[in-house]
């Protein structure tokens, strides 16, 4: 599983024929030994097929105190200079704060699907704050072709079956179906 920070390594070169492998992009929200859904998280991270990305050095949350536009081209800027080995088809995003960088590989990778764990993001003070992030709220929920129930992964160990099965017919390798999960019957 390739860790990437979302400062990259600059502008990426053309892309090659291994380039066009199909991935699947988890964005973490923060370290994972401080996450909530690390153990569901973790399921996913052994999946050759997808790449993890560790929060920036400046966090999520901090984007809220910049202005909507500025905090957009920043993650734009981000989008463009991660290093993927592969073209991403899906998208995972923990919370609404996340949304701005998940928008913006969207919009790089047209047919690539969002899908969303809506984990409450911590509660502003300020009343713009609180706005702007039940707007990123409404606006991942919309666009998201999938999301999930938190408490109900919660209460799984693992990341859902049904949750890999998309993984694969979305054409990423998930080193699961097929072999030894005991979880997932095949044909």
């Amino acid at each position: 599983m390739p860790l990437v920070s979302p400062a990259g390594r600059g502008r990426r070169g053309p892309q090659t024929p291994h380039d066009a492998r199909p991935l699947g992009v988890m964005l973490l929200p923060r370290r994972l030994e401080d996450f909530a859904l690390r153990s569901q998280a973790a399921d996913l991270m052994r999946a050759p097929g997808i790449v993890v990305v560790e929060p920036a050095r400046v966090s999520y949350e901090a984007y809220l105190r910049l202005p909507t536009g500025v905090g957009d081209g920043i993650a734009a800027i981000q989008a463009r200079r991660l290093p993927l080995p592969g073209v991403p088809r899906l998208v995972i995003i923990f919370g609404p704060l996340q949304y701005p960088l998940a928008r913006a590989l969207l919009s790089m990778h047209p047919g690539c699907e969002l899908w969303y764990v809506p984990v409450a993001a911590p509660r502003e003070r300020s009343r713009g704050r609180r706005e702007r992030v039940e707007e990123l709220h409404l606006a991942a929920g919309a666009r998201a072709a999938l999301d999930f129930d938190v408490d109900a992964l919660m209460a799984e160990d693992a990341f859902p079956a049904s949750g890999w099965a998309r993984v694969e017919g979305l054409g990423i390798e998930s080193g699961r179906l097929g072999s030894e999960r005991p979880d997932i019957i095949g044909p």
